[in-house]
């Protein structure tokens, strides 16, 4: 059994603590009228907020933005448009632009030595074929920078070509504060923000090969050798309360450097409430990028309630 946890409600209730004049301006930080992030007019449905005394969380992570999915209103934010290194994120940028050149994934392919990068585990053995498919869901669920290489090499772009297709697709999304230098996130020099990064997530979850891999706990994968491969995902939090009736994980990626510290984009849906983006950029460790995200969603369908024409009511 696995409850809401503590530290989220705990938290809440101190930051009701400041005083006045800090308390103001925390208030002013988290407007969440129309006119705050230009809301669409054509979207049916918007979150209201019902309890003007709840303030969010207080988080250990540098960047925090909590987004209604289907209307853009911000319902937190702390840092949301600060410029940070965002780890293996990156990996779904990498499968957006590898996938914009229609690959057969059912076609074999194996990782070669030359596509080996330190960092993170190696799950699948070198030289031993697989399909197209099994190395992406490598690369997105168990974030292995050498399968996530391995989709570079078989896109028949250079690795120079690949950066600059990243970029020129994250310009394309409007993602104006984000540069990439390599595919896997294991430089610093990847830097995006969490608005940019709510930006890149719409996009990868409108891709099915993206969408259905992304909330898998874990994929096996048998190799051309006969041996059987689990690789487990990231994502811890596909395991927890908020992938359990009545919420569903939409989808997300995690990533961690030192630079970046322990980061997270991902998408929960409520039933019968609504849609929302969470990112963390820059938590403490991965104990607390787990609890701080739990905190955020359990606050956010406790704090706001989606109706029909909300901002209008």
């Amino acid at each position: 059994m696995e409850f809401v946890p503590m530290d989220g409600a705990m938290i809440e209730q101190a930051a009701k603590l400041p005083v006045a004049p800090l308390r103001s301006a925390i208030l002013a930080s988290l407007d969440t009228s129309d006119a705050f992030l230009g809301l669409p007019t054509s979207a049916d449905r918007y979150p209201k907020k019902i309890d003007e005394e709840s303030l969010g969380i207080v988080t250990t992570a540098e960047s925090v933005l909590v987004l209604d999915r289907e209307s853009g209103l911000p319902l937190y934010q702390k840092n949301a448009d600060s410029v940070r290194s965002i780890g293996s994120i990156t990996k779904l940028m990498t499968a957006l632009v590898y996938l914009e050149r229609s690959p057969d994934l059912n076609a074999p392919a194996s990782i070669l030595p030359e596509d080996y990068r330190n960092g993170g585990r190696l799950y699948l053995l070198m030289n031993d074929p697989v399909t197209a498919r099994d190395i992406l869901k490598t690369s997105l669920v168990g974030s292995d920078n050498s399968a996530t290489m391995t989709l570079v090499r078989l896109s028949g772009v250079t690795l120079a070509e690949f950066v600059d297709k990243m970029n020129a697709k994250a310009v394309e999304l409007g993602m104006t504060q984000t540069t990439f230098a390599d595919p896997t996130g294991l430089t610093a020099d990847n830097r995006s923000t969490a608005y940019d990064i709510v930006r890149l997530l719409t996009a990868a979850l409108a891709v099915p090969e993206i969408a259905e891999t992304v909330v898998q706990p874990q994929v096996e994968v048998t190799q051309g050798s006969g041996i059987t491969v689990t690789v487990p995902s990231t994502d811890d939090l596909l395991e927890s309360f908020i992938n359990q009736d009545p919420y569903t994980i939409l989808g997300g990626k995690t990533g961690y450097l030192p630079e970046a510290g322990y980061c997270i984009g991902l998408g929960v849906k409520r039933e019968g409430a609504g849609e929302i983006f969470v990112i963390l950029l820059g938590s403490d460790s991965k104990i607390t990028r787990v609890s701080e995200v739990k905190g955020l969603v359990d606050w956010a369908f406790r704090v706001f309630q989606w109706q029909e024409d909300a901002l209008n009511s």
